[in-house]
This record gives structure tokens, sequence and C-alpha cells, in this order.
């Protein structure tokens, strides 16, 4: 016969961990965005709850003996998901918002497209800068490491086990200033050359009035600057190989808020 108490307990295992699951796939791009379909999200959710379920140990007492414990537990579950996910999107907005720095001086700050990832709509150098962001983490097994992760995570904060600490507040909000530095840093360059090229411009139409340069401008500043975007490509790829590496920065904060401890990043 069936015991019907370690079947329960079972059911309440697999939701914990499929509330995990499912915290960190609606908060990654990738896996959250919207042309996946939900049905096709709620099975890998449930698919990975599944193999995941031999795997995880839990203490049956961490359910509670009523409803409102249970809830707790999953409101925990979902809350150190969503901290996962938030973490992992903030890689894939690095290079988004350098694109966005850089395509103001270029003119391209009034051109946007329709982004069905994110559902909303976008500068295009920025979506540029986003896709090849996604290229480039799934030709690196990216998915992968975060497979990991999310594996390891069970062993760091059992489950159940976590609970809001003072430092948590914290690294997220140095996690977001660290990808906010990263994405200046990977646009100054172009940002630079065309803060040259608008100088040389004055210079020109100081020396030369009769030129119209504000027409001039306006394709000379696209043309050099998606000229260095193109020959700056190869040093966003290696970049990017970092930023995805499991000893860079961001997986450093991801294992801080799994394992509850302040970084001195």
């Amino acid at each position: 016969m069936f015991d019907l108490n370690y079947l329960a307990d079972q059911f309440n295992l697999y939701l914990l961990i499929f509330v995990r699951v499912a915290g960190i796939v609606a908060a990654t791009p990738i896996l959250g965005s919207r042309m996946v379909p939900n049905i096709l999200k709620i099975g890998m959710v449930g698919l990975t709850a599944f193999f995941l379920l031999p795997v995880v140990d839990a203490d049956p007492t961490l359910f509670g003996n009523t409803l409102s414990d249970l809830a707790l537990v999953i409101i925990k579950e979902m809350a150190i998901g969503y901290a996962m996910g938030f973490i992992l999107s903030l890689v894939f907005m690095v290079l988004q918002m350098a694109g966005q720095m850089m395509e103001v001086p270029m003119g391209f700050s009034m051109v946007n497209v329709l982004d069905p990832m994110l559902g909303q709509q976008v500068p295009i150098l920025g979506q540029f800068q986003y896709v090849l962001a996604v290229v480039t983490f799934l030709t690196l097994d990216g998915h992968h490491l975060v497979l990991k992760a999310l594996a390891d995570s069970f062993q760091l904060v059992p489950l159940g086990g976590w609970s809001f600490w003072p430092g948590f507040t914290e690294i997220c909000i140095r996690a977001f200033s660290l990808s906010f530095r990263l994405g200046f840093q990977i646009a100054l360059p172009v940002v630079a050359v065309l803060l040259i090229t608008d100088v040389a411009l004055g210079l020109i139409a100081r020396t030369v009035p009769q030129m119209n340069v504000f027409i001039l401008g306006f394709p000379l500043k696209i043309i050099i600057g998606l000229l260095f975007v193109m020959l700056l490509l190869p040093m966003y790829v290696a970049f990017m190989e970092n930023l995805f590496s499991p000893s860079g920065d961001f997986f450093q904060y991801l294992r801080s808020v799994l394992g509850g401890r302040s970084l001195g990043v």
C-alpha cells in the first residue's frame, strides 16, 4: 500500500522545487520572455523540478502543519528564485545599456524597435547588443551554467532555509551598479570617438562657415559610430566570455545572494 504521508511530503517537496525553478525562469530574460509559450515554460519548469527531486534533501518538518506555514516557505522559495534570475538578467542588461549609451551621440536615440522578448520598445543598437549577448551566452553553454547554479543553490540554501538578511538588498543594489559601470566602460570608446567627431565638426563649422555641418554631421557620426562598433565586436565577445564565466563578478554576487554573506567586491 502507498504511504499517503510520504506521498504528501514528496508532493510538497516537488512543489517547493517547482516554485524556486519557476522564479528563476520567470526572471531570466531568455527563458522568461514572451516569445516562449506559457505551456512550454510550465513544462520546462515541471520537468526540471522532476529531475531535481531525487537529489534535493529536505526535512519534512519544514512544510509545517498548516497551509500558512507552507505558504511562507513557498514565498521564500519564490524570492530566492527571483533573486537568482535578477542577478542573471543583469548580465544581459550590461550590453543593452552600453548600446543605449552609444546610440545617443550617434543620433539613434529616436529609433526604437519592438523587443518581443521584453514586450516593449527598445533602442535599435541596444537591441543589437542584447541579441549579441544572448547568442554568446548560448554559444558558451551559459544555459548549462544556469542549470548548475540552480542545482548548487539547493546545497547553499536548503529548501525553506532562506530568510531575508540586512546585506541582501545591498548586494542587489551593488550588482545593479556593477552592470551600469560595465555598460559605461563598454560604451566609452565609441562615445569618446563620437565626442572627438563633434569637436572636429565644431572646428570645421568655425573655419568653413559655408559648410552645413548640421546636415553633414548626422550621417558622418552614424558611419563612424557603426564602424567602431564593428571594429570592437571581438572585444565585446571577449568581454561577454568574462561576464558569463563562473569566476566572474556576477556569479560571485549570485553566490553571495545564495550564501547569505557580503562581498568585498
